[in-house]
């Protein structure tokens, strides 16, 4: 295996271990929040992907991917701009599986997380922190 190969099958490894670490955190607070404060599931699940968002750029930016062709301060940007698209896309996930496809709000939780997870992925790392 080329060395090239090495690093990307590491990185993929680290981005995976980051981001459900990342997931969990987000899970977690979201049913702290919905179980035992009562809050409505869309307001909760836009309270856990703010925290889980941070999170994952503070680690992404140490553990998994190099700084990119960007300073600091563009690659924040780009990370923030791709983030809301994905907060976006969530939000919309989450409503849809609980309200159209009328499944319980943490599988439509589950089922969100994963599905945004790739387009996450694929936008940091051939967008946001790009060599």
């Amino acid at each position: 295996m080329s060395i090239t190969r090495k690093v990307q099958k590491n990185q993929v490894v680290r981005f995976i271990a980051v981001g459900a670490g990342c997931a969990a955190v987000e899970f977690m607070l979201f049913t702290l929040l919905v179980d035992f404060y009562n809050i409505n599931y869309l307001a909760a699940n836009l309270i856990s992907l703010l925290v889980a968002v941070v999170l994952n750029y503070l680690i992404s930016r140490k553990a998994v991917f190099e700084s990119g062709k960007h300073t600091a301060n563009v690659e924040f940007i780009i990370f923030v701009l791709f983030t809301g698209i994905g907060v976006g896309m969530n939000q919309f996930l989450v409503w849809y599986f609980v309200d159209q496809v009328l499944l319980d709000v943490r599988l439509g939780k589950v089922f969100a997380i994963g599905l945004v997870a790739i387009f996450n992925y694929f936008t940091k790392k051939h967008i946001v922190f790009k060599n």
